[in-house]
């Protein structure tokens, strides 16, 4: 599936003024701020601008493409030079700020479009610790990069006439939407559109509504299939959801998201084990004071780089998935610290585990091990009339519902062959039924024979979860549930050989063991999905 160097090769010979600009330019030129150009594009204060060709022909002077990785941003400046629809465009106005002493880190630019209008990017996050600080950041304070968006946006103004467009990727899309907010507004409706691909929103204290509520319609949010960044502080608009063929927290990368021609490749649902995320961290924030959210993000972001840690990759390859390393770096911080990451690591784990148990029991294996649960009870609550009991409610649940099949084959408007075929089945079933309830001695035996038919069903649904899931099964559940097998096998044939085995004493061990290994199966699926959870649950269409 394509993504934005794809798009960037297939589209680069038809100029803006054939096909306008889109959402999908967009990404592009919110990615390509990502890149170095120190000298290489006029300063803001300078005049003059430099083409997207002219940029490329020195950048590539000094940095090499042969080891460069295939999500390196360099590729999206390459491949823009290459053609027209890109490297024909021009950029002006460039700033980068890294002021460590004022916890500031700030880049943009402006790129001019052939109709006369302008686009500013911001630059966004990247894995690294130092970046995802100032994105948590945002829970307790406005951070001095916003401050500084809405003054660079309002010098751009200022100084070119025109419609404006405004955009970024992670940090870079909250800059947009803050300074679209904060522009005068005598020029505010010069802003035409506000991208936010992935960004997050903005702490609920200190968003000022009555200026969001005037560009609301205005803003774009584009988010992957696993999002976190971009859920936090969820904004009230509509969220486009992109597929990316990245896993997890690699998603965060818009050079994974998956395009179609000139659109994004759209699913309708966030994965669910973002969904549980998201949950978790906003019942974490809604439940933290300021001072806590500050004190959090200080003492977990400074533990983490004291381990030695650079970026979030050095933290876990699955993102967001394990968290033991931040826990563990977070166990030499302030007591108030400790309680706050205890009670966000808590309502994680309750929403996780919440969510794999219902998994779990609304799939056919939780079906079954409820039932055998359910059944064991019932053997165990009345051992000595069980199999009379049992026997004649299935015998009469059976008849019942012969009787209602019956009426409805005989109502029926269908090929009469078939009809009488129906009618005669039910006459002989409901029959059946009736003859075995009309003799009370042959209940036990029905039952023991029901029985094994059960025990038997059982035995062949762990065989098949052991081949249905072979490849990520590990050794430990195959071996419980091939034991369990063979147990519910013998049970089954001894249900039929020799039925007088099972009297008081063994229905109330039966009992035992059914709802034992009901249980067990029931643990040994939440295991394994633990252990292998869904990676794209939720979609309305498998990925290519």
């Amino acid at each position: 599936m394509a993504n934005i160097i794809n798009y960037i090769k297939w589209r680069g010979d038809l100029e803006f003024k054939q096909v306008p600009f889109n959402k999908v330019d967009n990404l592009a030129l919110a990615l390509l701020v990502y890149n170095d150009f120190t000298g290489l594009i006029p300063g803001k204060g300078e005049n003059g601008r430099v083409s997207v060709y002219e940029v490329a022909e020195r950048y590539f002077q000094t940095h090499s493409i042969d080891e460069l990785d295939e999500l390196a941003f360099d590729w999206v400046l390459y491949y823009m030079a290459k053609y027209k629809r890109f490297g024909s465009l021009y950029l002006s106005d460039y700033v980068d700020v890294d002021d460590a002493d004022r916890n500031m880190v700030f880049t943009a630019f402006t790129v001019h479009l052939p109709d006369g209008s302008h686009f500013v990017a911001f630059r966004g996050t990247t894995m690294e610790i130092d970046d995802w600080r100032l994105d948590f950041q945002i829970s307790f304070e406005e951070i001095e990069a916003q401050r500084a968006a809405a003054r660079y946006l309002q010098y751009v103004m200022q100084k070119y006439a025109g419609n404006i467009y405004v955009g970024g990727h992670s940090k870079g899309g909250n800059l947009a939407v803050y300074s679209a907010m904060h522009a005068p507004d005598v020029v505010r409706n010069r802003i035409k559109k506000i991208y936010s691909f992935d960004g997050p929103g903005f702490c609920p204290e200190l968003l000022d509504e009555e200026k969001f509520a005037d560009i609301q319609e205005r803003v774009v949010h584009v988010v992957p299939t696993f999002c976190v960044v971009g859920m936090l502080f969820e904004l009230p608009v509509t969220h486009e959801i992109v597929a990316s063929s990245a896993k997890k927290m690699a998603q965060h990368s818009g050079m994974t998201w998956k395009i179609e021609g000139n659109h994004f490749v759209n699913r309708r649902f966030l994965t669910e084990e973002s969904s549980v995320y998201n949950r978790a961290i906003d019942d974490w924030i809604g439940n933290a004071t300021m001072e806590q959210r500050r004190t959090f993000t200080r003492d977990i972001f400074d533990s983490m780089k004291a381990a030695g840690a650079v970026s979030l990759n050095d933290i876990s390859e699955g993102g967001f998935h394990d968290f033991g390393t931040i826990l563990l770096s977070a166990a030499n911080s302030e007591s108030k610290t400790k309680i706050v990451v205890g009670k966000f690591f808590g309502s994680l784990w309750r929403s996780f585990e919440k969510i794999k148990i219902l998994d779990a029991l609304k799939s056919l294996q939780g079906i079954i091990d409820i039932f055998m649960m359910f059944l064991g009870i019932v053997f165990r609550t009345i051992p000595e009339a069980v199999y009379s009991v049992l026997g004649g409610a299935i015998a009469l649940i059976v008849a019942v519902w012969s009787a209602i099949m019956l009426v409805k084959a005989g109502m029926r408007d269908e090929n009469p062959f078939l009809k009488r075929g129906r009618m005669i089945f039910h006459i002989v079933l409901m029959w059946f039924m009736v003859f075995i309830m009309s003799n009370l001695e042959r209940i036990p035996k029905w039952t023991n024979f029901l029985m094994a038919i059960v025990f038997f069903s059982l035995a062949f649904a762990s065989v098949r979860y052991i081949i249905r899931y072979k490849e990520t099964i590990s050794g430990k559940a195959k071996f419980w549930m091939m034991l369990l097998a063979v147990v519910n096998l013998y049970i089954g044939i001894i249900s039929i050989v020799i039925p007088s085995r099972f009297d008081y004493t063994k229905s109330v061990t039966l009992g035992s063991y059914l709802i034992i290994i009901g249980f067990v199966r029931l643990i040994i699926q939440l295991m394994e999905q633990m252990h292998n959870p869904k990676k794209k649950s939720r979609f309305y269409e498998d990925d290519d």
